[in-house]
């Protein structure tokens, strides 16, 4: 069954201790759960109907939306815009406001609202404007650099970030204020700083438990952070710009109450192809079947099909795809899981 979906969050790990990532090729020897597959099989193609109708009101509400978008822009927006930052003027590009599409200034220069620009063509917005340059870089690159020499920073920028309603540096900003970056490694977190799996989930850790006895790895195996989509932006060259060349590397992806995704041994390149890549393997954590965990291995054929990988490409893996996270996944519909096709990669489900 084909089945479209759009990401809301998407990490992609690496383990911190790379001799660790020794895999074995003999995923194929466990046994498999064949009632567990026709189950998954006959609600997925239930649920491809359902999202198919999802996915038209969807598409119908965007073309709305992004011609309301394209004629602001067009007018008087396409040009360098001003903002008035409580008497301070900053100059910005309207890509570089609208990057969080769900955050102030996401609605603010939407269409929607009204606006009315000051006489010298300026916004106003009634804010501090001592710290603004640190939003208006971290809308620019994704990238959050401040001085260390000035704790009290990170809680006037969370308010800050609050107000304009910037989700991933909300979150950025609230994993800081407890020192969370310096003691993460330290803590009980195995995958460190996810927003997808945390601490808190009654599950966390038969979910983390599952993911290293997948990958062969201790079951004390943590794994480092290098990409989230909500932080660093779903477009495909920041994917690959943080996670080529970095050896075997969980994708966890979250979309609406699922949690899934796959694990590749090999480093992501962005050199276009197919890679050999028997122990490579999808997955799914949680979902909306109540199904549980559930590893789906390769078919061990000796051909390369396993992860693909293009620079213009999130995550993808199988031929045809088996699961396929295209770029501006948060924005689009693009991205789908094809299972149990003749034609895909991955087909046997074992717990």
């Amino acid at each position: 069954a084909v089945v479209s979906t759009q990401s809301t969050g998407c990490h992609c790990y690496k383990e911190i201790e790379m001799q660790n990532s020794k895999q074995s090729d003999n995923g194929t020897n466990n046994n498999n759960d064949q009632a567990n597959s026709n189950e998954l099989h006959k609600l997925v193609m239930e649920e491809k109907e359902s999202l198919k109708r999802e996915r038209e009101l969807f598409m119908e509400e965007k073309r709305a939306f992004d011609e309301i978008f394209q004629k602001v822009s067009s007018a008087h927006l396409s040009g360098p815009i001003k903002l008035n930052i409580g008497g301070k003027k900053f100059c910005t590009t309207l890509d570089t406001l609208t990057r969080y599409r769900d955050s102030f200034f996401g609605a603010f220069f939407s269409g929607v609202i009204p606006l009315k620009p000051e006489k010298d063509g300026s916004y106003f917005i009634d804010r501090d404007s001592k710290n603004f340059h640190y939003i208006l870089n971290f809308l620019r690159t994704g990238e959050l650099i401040l001085p260390q020499n000035k704790p009290h920073l990170v809680k006037l920028l969370l308010l800050e970030a609050e107000f304009y309603q910037i989700s991933s540096l909300i979150e950025l900003l609230g994993g800081r204020t407890d020192s969370q970056t310096e003691t993460s490694q330290e803590s009980n977190e195995l995958f460190i700083s996810s927003s997808i799996l945390h601490v808190d989930q009654p599950l966390y850790n038969v979910y983390c438990e599952k993911l290293n006895e997948w990958a062969n790895c201790k079951s004390d195996q943590k794994w480092k952070m290098i990409y989230r989509g909500s932080r660093d932006g779903f477009e495909s060259s920041r994917f690959h710009s943080q996670c080529d060349n970095k050896g075997a590397t969980y994708t966890i992806v979250k979309s609406s109450k699922n949690i899934f995704g796959g694990y590749n041994p090999n480093s992501w390149t962005s050199k276009g192809g197919y890679s050999f890549a028997n122990s490579s393997f999808l997955f799914s954590l949680s979902n909306i079947y109540n199904l549980s965990p559930l590893k789906i291995t390769h078919k061990n054929n000796n051909i390369p099909n396993g992860p693909f990988d293009r620079a213009d490409y999130l995550p993808t893996f199988g031929r045809g795809f088996d699961l396929h996270l295209a770029n501006g996944c948060n924005n689009n519909f693009s991205s789908y899981s094809n299972f149990f096709s003749q034609s895909s990669s991955y087909s046997n489900p074992t717990n």
